[in-house]
């Protein structure tokens, strides 16, 4: 992809210390966080061919709220988070991302 939806640990911690310089004060968990938010709602403004649903990482799982803002999925991670599944095995969380995003468009 690119350094906005980075597609393994190098070019995550590449796009953190970007967003550190700029920000001294974001931590690592903040810009893995809206990674994997963004990376997402990429995929579910692709398989909606436009922004109809957003995505939003709330706790533990990522929301998918209508333009209602009604929760219609709730999608959890593979393991323990999903940041522990971009750590241990980018492109698996990938896909999962991308398929869970393709299943709500779908509803």
């Amino acid at each position: 992809m690119s350094l906005e939806f980075p597609e393994n640990m190098r070019e995550f911690e590449d796009k953190f210390a970007i967003k550190k310089a700029h920000d001294p004060k974001v931590t690592r968990e903040q810009v893995m966080r809206q990674t994997i938010q963004e990376t997402f709602q990429a995929y579910l403004d692709y398989a909606e061919d436009g922004h109809y649903d957003t995505g939003k990482l709330v706790g533990n799982e990522l929301q998918v709220f209508d333009l209602k803002n009604r929760v219609t999925k709730k999608i959890q991670p593979l393991t323990g988070s999903f940041e522990q599944d971009f750590e241990t095995n980018t492109d698996k969380l990938l896909g999962y991302l991308e398929d869970e995003a393709n299943k709500a468009a779908e509803m």
